[in-house]
């Protein structure tokens, strides 16, 4: 779905159909009902931050040394998510976000992909992706407020992971594989070597992925020390791009649970 340069119609709304609560301005500074960043809603990889591809020191040297990483492990987990960014599809995860002194941070998370447009919410947080503009929106009051970006055509997330790895920012070894929501799923671990990296992937990832490349688990490793774990719940393949529309324009954050 092609967004207009301004990302705004002629009587002022957006162009995605973003839900009837919503406004677009430029950024507000606001309190969220629970201490979740918009960046949690992205799971793998944030899509605000896609165009982002290596800077050195996000990433924290392996306190303990690295495995031999697999070439062939990198191969096949790139061409597994590009299989996904192809497909068309709605999810619903369970994500919990451990902090480094212990607490829990759980929402549900709902992610819909299709050729024109890819939408992720998580409790107070959405993000819409379109062909060159970005939306992050926020729970304010009785509505929401989203601040749209001019991106450009971004990079697909298969291939920033892939030029990180040949930059030598992260290796990649496979890990034994697992029956998820009843589906099949191969598993990888991507790992930090110490040579700069993405925030998004952090000093470790696993990832399960299934066969047509829709991510089934992560767990993701900050050198923060929180860790932010998604395992999804269902998913519905073959979707319209109206459908996942239908997922943004229905954005209405219920407040999750807060810290434990």
């Amino acid at each position: 779905m092609q967004l207009p340069a301004g990302g705004h119609t002629a009587c002022g709304r957006p162009a995605v159909q973003l839900p009837a609560r919503t406004r677009a301005v430029g950024w507000l500074s606001v309190r969220r009902p629970q201490a979740f960043d918009r960046r949690l809603a992205a799971g793998l990889f944030s899509l605000a931050g896609i165009g982002v591809l290596l800077t050195a020191g996000l990433t924290s040297s392996p306190a303990v040394p690295l495995p031999e990483p697999d070439p062939g492990a990198a191969r096949a987990l790139v061409a597994l998510m590009r299989a996904g960014e192809g497909q068309s599809w709605l999810s619903t995860y369970d994500f919990t976000r451990t902090l480094a002194d212990g607490r829990r941070l759980r929402q549900t998370m709902q992610e819909g992909r299709s050729p024109e447009l890819h939408v992720l919410t998580a409790g107070p947080a959405m993000t819409i992706q379109g062909p060159t503009r970005t939306y992050s929106c926020t729970l304010v009051d009785t509505g929401s407020a989203c601040h749209q970006q001019a991106t450009g055509r971004t990079l697909p997330e298969s291939e920033v992971l892939r030029v990180a790895i040949a930059a030598g920012a992260y290796g990649v070894t496979r890990q034994a594989g697992a029956t998820i929501a009843g589906e099949t799923a191969t598993c990888f671990r991507v790992l930090a070597t110490g040579r700069g990296g993405l925030p998004d992937v952090g000093v470790e990832t696993d990832v399960c992925l299934a066969p047509d490349g829709i991510a089934l688990r992560d767990r993701v490793v900050r050198a923060t020390g929180a860790v932010d774990e998604r395992t999804v719940r269902a998913i519905r393949r073959d979707v319209t791009t109206a459908e996942v529309e239908q997922l943004a324009r229905g954005f209405d954050p219920e407040t999750g649970s807060g810290p434990r």
